[in-house]
């Protein structure tokens, strides 16, 4: 071998050995550190089959067994709503102080000619809009698995096509244990799921042929999510729906106070809009112009009498016969209150314009029709009230919607 091999030869020795060497002391350094942290030997059950160790590993193994299978859920085949078995659902026990106990609902046919008490839920009014309101929705309750994502949620719901506008999904918030409106609250994920179907509003009551489209798709979002669904049964809600919608109707009102010319003259619209705008109105894209309290609540209108509706466009050109303040009953609170208000700033704007204040069949709208007018009013929220659907309240908004 030449001299430059044997220098090669003894340098790659020399490598090899400072590695191994360097690895040694690694070695040493982080066992005497795993030694100062776990100074206790700890034996491996799974290579130590000392007498001492095996009865105690049976034991636990045993005991997760049991526990396991105490609480197993058995897997549930899928159907939809309409196909399942229809068995009297047990109604969950509730404080006397919270939920009245009412009677089932008699069948309409069968209503006595005074109406028929609508079960009632006793709920704050200041509460969310959120909240699973039972007296005036039909509720289904989905449980999954495991917390559901909102991202999720939302994508599932969204796959079904459109649901009815009536319909809401509530999530229960898991951080605070709390339910909020589905995609609108502070949650990442939900712990139980809600969806709601509104039982009654201006347009009618939920029909049959609604309420199993409704559970249908609600199913198909618990088939995807890979959640038990539990299904109230449907003919006490069709017969609620139904309850509710006559109950409405016997109380929703629009009390009009109407101003119109007199000698065949006309109002110039400008003159309309620069009185209803000192007095606090707004106009709105509905052509009438609206005043609203502090809150944003919506307590009266003021609309022109003649088939033209006002506009930011027409209202220089426009002249009219006639104007008409419309107070909506049952969506406003303290109406008494409110109708006062509408009557006398529809007095104050008849002086002005040199018109006469009226009713429907444009009468003089005299004291005594006032006073039957207040009656009316007083009747009606008495009955509201009755019924725990406060005039202006969340649950009213939504019903006269």
């Amino acid at each position: 071998m030449s001299e430059l091999q044997i220098s090669l030869l003894a340098i790659g020795l020399l490598i090899v050995a400072g590695v191994y060497g360097f690895n040694r002391f690694q070695e040493r350094k982080y066992r005497r550190i795993a030694e100062k942290a776990f100074p206790v030997r700890q034996e491996d059950v799974l290579l130590e089959s000392g007498s001492d160790t095996l009865p105690d590993t049976l034991t636990d193994a045993r005991e997760i067994a049991g526990f396991r299978k105490e609480s197993r859920i058995e897997p549930v085949v899928s159907m939809p709503p309409e196909e399942m078995p229809v068995e009297p659902a047990e109604e969950l026990a509730a404080p006397e102080e919270i939920i009245e106990k009412i009677e089932p609902i008699p069948a309409l046919e069968s209503l006595p000619e005074e109406g028929v008490r609508l079960p009632l839920v006793a709920q704050p009014e200041d509460r969310p809009v959120v909240l699973q309101d039972e007296a005036i929705n039909y509720r289904v309750q989905l449980h999954p698995g495991e917390p559901v994502g909102v991202a999720a949620l939302i994508e599932a719901i969204q796959r079904q096509g459109d649901f009815d506008r009536r319909v809401r999904w509530l999530g229960m918030n898991s951080l605070t244990g709390g339910w909020e409106a589905a995609g609108q609250g502070s949650a990442e994920e939900y712990l139980n799921i809600a969806a709601t179907l509104q039982l009654a509003d201006r347009s009618g009551p939920v029909s049959e042929q609604d309420l199993l489209a409704f559970c249908g798709q609600v199913q198909a979002v618990a088939d995807e999510l890979v959640a038990i669904a539990e299904f109230p049964d449907r003919q006490p809600a069709l017969a609620l729906a139904a309850a509710l919608d006559q109950f409405c109707a016997d109380v929703d009102v629009l009390i009009g106070a109407n101003i119109i010319t007199q000698n065949g003259e006309v109002f110039a619209a400008t003159k309309v809009r620069a009185m209803a705008e000192a007095a606090g109105m707004k106009l709105q894209p509905d052509g009438a112009f609206h005043f609203f309290n502090d809150e944003g609540a919506d307590l009266f209108s003021l609309a022109n009498l003649d088939p033209t509706p006002f506009s930011a466009e027409n209202i220089r050109q426009l002249s009219t016969h006639g104007i008409t303040f419309l107070f909506d009953v049952p969506k406003v609170a303290d109406g008494v209150r409110v109708f006062n208000q509408m009557l006398m700033l529809a007095r104050q704007m008849a002086s002005s314009l040199g018109g006469q204040v009226v009713d429907d069949n444009r009468r003089p709208l005299s004291d005594a029709g006032i006073a039957r007018i207040k009656q009316q009013l007083a009747d009606i929220y008495a009955r509201m009230e009755a019924q725990q659907i406060k005039s202006g309240s969340a649950r009213a908004l939504r019903l006269f919607s």
